[in-house]
């Protein structure tokens, strides 16, 4: 496949700005997330590029073993905990209004540099006080303009503080999506995309009520064509897409929550999926952990894009990380006694993406881990890669993608022909999460 589609999204990408407005962002989110359309399971443009990274962090790897004083260890300790913009999430708030004005200083008269929406985490630099208002200099992921002052009043220290407004007390809902044996007895089956992005997925190409009524006939028919096990439908959302240079930018709050809120009301799950870019995996798993409040969300991390050169490489997570994201799940399903067992999914499509896969573990009950088969294209191509990636023994419960047509544009991807419920459902292993795209 020619690498010209590659190079004029990635040109527009580079040229374009990244606004600090919500909205704004809320945009550009979507420029990329189109972009990132033409990136996955496209391994032979980039395999010369990732070894040649392999074998540089495999010479570091080599040097840093032969340092073994204790100020070396020390140091490259530090090294591997600082591994986001934002470091280890140390002085952290959260915008809590709906949209907050970024000051130039510490003043509501002073020049606007633009806002935040509800959810944005900020890093506080310096808290001031100027009269009755307290004022923080904050730091924000935007590389461009990226500080400013907002009024404390509008900030929380905790994203928790965020949904103490939302109730989910529909009895039955609840003990539907937390039965123990929901993921025994049924399959599920998920919608990906973004609700603003029509090339990233079938979620951004219809309104929630039509979405949901198409993904009930295609749940369905994975219920007709298994007598054993029930099907369950799902929305995929991906929460945050990086950019150029490894920034993420995250889906605005509320939109997120208009589809919880709404999949909730019809008895559908809801997995927020963070692509993580330049920040380490347990940075990317805290900063969606408290959606897990609610019954019907599970959690997802997207390793292709956790790399600073989005559509150049294709990055990358290890064993013991995955280790370390299910860990930070289980504390905080424990300590905010969250019921129900609840998801953590993670993609593959090619086999650099998982390093070190023998450390895996599945062992952090109530955290179901969901190793997914990704990778567009014929069935037996599609059959070969699940084959390849299902070779991982540590991870029993298995997923599976599948791509919509939607354009014969160059670099926007998809199966052909689409393998139908019978042909996923004669997989081995058999996928118990079915996603698509």
């Amino acid at each position: 496949m020619s690498k010209k589609p590659y190079l004029a999204a990635l040109s527009l990408l580079l040229a374009s700005t990244i606004a600090l407005s919500g909205c704004e962002q809320d945009q550009e989110d979507v420029n990329q997330e189109d972009a990132n359309e033409i990136q996955e399971n496209e391994p032979e443009e980039t395999d010369e590029q990732n070894d040649a990274d392999t074998d540089d962090e495999q010479e570091d790897a080599e040097s840093e073993e032969s340092a073994d004083t204790e100020e070396d260890e020390s140091e490259e300790a530090e090294e591997e905990e600082t591994a986001s913009i934002f470091g280890l999430q140390e002085d952290l708030v959260y915008i809590s209004a709906d949209r907050l004005s970024v000051r130039a200083d510490s003043s509501e008269d002073s020049e606007s540099r633009g806002s935040l929406s509800k959810g944005n985490e900020v890093r506080v630099l310096e808290e001031v006080e100027n009269g009755d208002v307290t004022w923080y200099q904050i730091a924000h992921h935007n590389p461009d303009v990226n500080e400013g002052w907002v009024s404390a009043e509008y900030t929380v220290s905790d994203l928790n503080e965020l949904h103490m407004s939302t109730d989910f007390d529909d009895e039955e809902m609840n003990e539907f999506f937390t039965s123990p044996t929901l993921f025994e007895d049924n399959r599920v089956v998920a919608y990906y995309g973004h609700p603003n992005s029509e090339i990233m997925g079938i979620v951004g190409r219809h309104s929630f009520e039509d979405l949901i009524d198409l993904l009930e006939e295609t749940t369905q028919a994975y219920d007709d064509a298994d007598e054993d096990k029930g099907a369950v439908p799902a929305i995929y959302l991906v929460y945050g897409t990086v950019q150029p240079g490894g920034v993420v930018h995250k889906m605005n709050y509320d939109l997120v929550m208009s589809y919880i809120e709404a999949a909730y009301q019809r008895g559908v799950l809801v997995y927020i999926d963070h692509q993580m870019g330049r920040n380490h995996p347990t940075y990317s798993i805290n900063e969606i952990l408290s959606f897990l409040r609610y019954p019907n969300v599970h959690l997802a991390l997207d390793p292709e894009w956790r790399t600073e050169r989005p559509m150049q490489e294709v990055g990358y997570i290890t064993g013991s990380e995955l280790n370390d994201v299910q860990e930070r799940m289980q504390e905080y399903i424990e300590t905010h006694e969250i019921q129900g067992t609840r998801q953590f999914v993670f993609h593959q499509f090619v086999e650099k993406m998982i390093v070190d896969v023998e450390d895996i573990s599945a062992d952090y009950d109530p955290v179901l881990l969901v190793h997914n088969t990704s990778g567009w294209g014929a069935p037996e191509g599609k059959r070969a890669t699940h084959e390849k990636v299902t070779e991982a023994s540590e991870v029993p419960y298995k997923g599976f993608k599948l791509w919509y047509h939607f354009s014969d544009q160059p670099g926007v991807h998809y199966d052909n022909p689409l393998m139908t419920p019978e042909e996923v459902l004669d997989l081995d292993p058999q996928p118990g999460l079915i996603i698509y795209q």
